[in-house]
């Protein structure tokens, strides 16, 4: 199963509406990205205004410079760089895609017990990603990583964000969509804007929850409020569409500007049609 089909069998339902089409990609990204967190390194972070690596990297808008500094960090041991070059070879940012390179990198950090990356390569194992299916270590992986995130559960804003997600679809823990509905909502409190993006998408898309189109709008513009581009970027489309609201060309294209502003690649093409 490759990434597309992977995330269509989770997130979309029998028929998927003009809208979501175009948001399919945002979906898939919304899966798989975490929160933005500060990290202390010995080299200081390269990163665009307000937002972090890892907001660069959820966003595909990272540049070759702080790809580069990354490899740099990563291959001194450094854990976090090394989850973050996984995240960069999976999906191809900055460098050529490469699973199995991917697969290694999260290895590496995991074996310092680096959660994020505890959580990917589950994923990894889940589905095939780079190595081959193995539902039993594809578990192990999670346990570790739910163990992990439990104990950050109050210090780190992208510890109730992943563990929602591990409820949400019974990774190491058994599905509660009621408890993942309250993570992402503490996730949000602590000021993780991309769990209210994912929330948004599964009402968008009727994905564990009742669809509820004015929902997913009212959380899209509690997250492009946050400065979340991608949440921007989404509202826009809303706008365009009138999907939710009543359609309005001149405000998707203010929310476009705003998402593009911040190196949006989805943005900028979304403004030039």
């Amino acid at each position: 199963m490759n990434t597309n089909d992977c995330y269509r069998e989770w997130l979309t339902c029998s028929l998927i509406p003009r809208l979501m089409k175009k948001i399919l990609f945002f979906a898939c990204m919304a899966l798989l990205i975490a929160p933005a967190y500060a990290q202390e390194t010995g080299e200081s972070e390269i990163v665009t205004p307000h937002f972090t690596i890892e907001d660069s990297i959820n966003w595909g808008n990272i540049t070759k410079q702080q790809v580069d500094q990354i490899a740099r960090m990563a291959a001194n041991g450094h854990s976090t760089s090394q989850y973050y070059l996984g995240r960069c070879y999976f999906n191809g940012l900055g460098v050529m895609k490469d699973r199995l390179k991917a697969v290694e990198y999260y290895a590496l950090a995991a074996e310092k017990d680096n959660t994020q990356a505890l959580y990917y390569l589950g994923f990894c194992y889940k589905y095939g990603f780079g190595v081959a299916k193995n539902d039993a270590k594809a578990q192990q992986f999670f346990i570790r990583a739910v163990k992990w995130l439990n104990e950050e559960m109050d210090s780190e804003p992208y510890a109730p964000y992943y563990l929602a997600m591990c409820y949400n679809y019974g990774f190491g823990v058994d599905v509660d969509h009621q408890k993942s509905v309250e993570l992402y909502e503490k996730a949000a409190a602590m000021g993780n804007s991309q769990a209210l993006v994912n929330m948004a998408l599964d009402y968008q898309l009727g994905n564990n929850v009742k669809k509820d189109i004015a929902k997913a709008v009212d959380l899209f513009r509690k997250a492009a409020d946050m400065g979340n581009p991608q949440a921007q970027l989404l509202l826009g489309y809303c706008f365009l569409e009138g999907d939710g609201v009543e359609q309005d060309k001149e405000k998707a294209h203010e929310y476009f500007k705003k998402a593009a502003e911040q190196g949006l690649p989805k943005a900028m093409e979304a403004l030039a049609q």
